[in-house]
């Protein structure tokens, strides 16, 4: 037990937080990772579709990639042999803007696109397999410059109100201490 009683414990945990914090998260070869890419399931047919676009959000006028994994839902295994049909709609006029056809499907594919202003979209895609034909949807929404200039406002809002606050009481104490003398 004296042995235990020389470690210093404070300094070996902070040593071990900072190992987890820091460590890198390593992703599975060709799956997408992350917390914020859509799902979409089919038990049936036994497909999983993941996609992801990066930029996470993207933005109006400026190329964005949007990512795509078709996999085998029980085994984990990309999908081979297939042809992938990507159609982009406007959410608010539901009339498809760009389609893009992927020939050699395997797995994993990204298509680059340029959304052509800020709003709400949705990205389907077609699989065409040897054993079916899936349709997937995914939901994406692309930032205009007006949402950028609002975001910029929402996050400094706080810092406005607390350097006011700050303003405020340095007057009052200002105040206080010349009504003193």
């Amino acid at each position: 037990m004296k042995v235990l009683s020389h470690i210093n414990w404070n300094l070996f945990s902070i040593i071990l937080l900072l190992s987890v914090f820091f460590s890198p998260s390593l992703p599975s070869y060709g799956h997408l990772y992350g917390y914020n890419f859509q799902e979409w399931r089919n038990q049936k047919d036994n497909l999983l579709i993941q996609f992801d676009t990066d930029p996470q959000t993207p933005i109006a006028g400026n190329m964005s990639t949007l990512m795509f994994s078709v996999q085998n839902l029980r085994t984990g295994q990309h999908l081979q042999n297939f042809t992938a049909r990507i159609a982009i709609v406007n959410a608010s006029s539901n009339n498809p803007i760009s389609v893009f056809v992927n020939k050699d499907g395997v797995g994993d594919f990204a298509q680059k696109y340029a959304f052509p202003a800020g709003g709400t979209y949705e990205i389907l895609l077609r699989v065409d397999s040897p054993s079916s034909i899936d349709v997937s949807r995914f939901t994406v929404f692309a930032s205009s410059p007006s949402f950028q200039v609002m975001n910029l406002v929402y996050l400094l809002l706080p810092i406005i109100i607390l350097l006011a606050l700050l303003g405020v009481a340095f007057a009052f104490i200002v105040r206080f201490v010349y009504k003193k003398k």
